[in-house]
């Protein structure tokens, strides 16, 4: 029986050469149609409706069939761009979040402006009046008025 199983894992390790395989987009993508499928399933038995639950239904076969054509897909170029753009949406997103992590920690001693040039977020000390603040990005000067 071990022997069984080792030929069937060889097999299966020579049939993944030259494949995509798992990457985080594949991964992040059966996460995504698992809670499709819970949300269909909590939605149509809340809503007593059989057409929303297969909506979700079909949505879900979409979102795994598509994650199957992409871990064995053999365009390795195109499936890496996409995990790419994945990757660049993921640390937007990241990035959001932890700005307003950051806003909510230094409520109390800090104020958060943007940069009228360059749109940065400037995290600035809570010290009453007029200031003029230099970005330390693109170096443009304004003006900022704490109450």
């Amino acid at each position: 029986m071990k022997n069984f199983f080792y030929k069937l894992s060889a097999k299966f390790a020579r049939f993944m050469q030259g494949r995509n395989g798992s990457d985080r987009l594949s991964r992040d993508m059966l996460w995504i149609y698992l809670a499709v499928i819970l949300l269909g399933t909590i939605l149509g038995n809340a809503l007593n409706s059989q057409t929303l639950y297969y909506i979700f239904y079909v949505i879900s076969l979409a979102i795994v069939i598509f994650d199957f054509y992409r871990i064995f897909s053999k365009k390795l170029d195109a499936r890496r761009k996409e995990n790419a753009r994945w990757l660049a949406f993921i640390a937007s997103v990241k990035k959001k979040f932890r700005l307003l992590a950051d806003r909510f920690k230094f409520r109390k001693t800090h104020i958060f402006r943007r940069c009228p040039k360059c749109k940065a977020v400037l995290r600035l000390k809570k010290v009453k009046g007029k200031h003029t603040v230099c970005c330390p990005h693109c170096a443009q000067k304004f003006s900022v008025r704490v109450i």
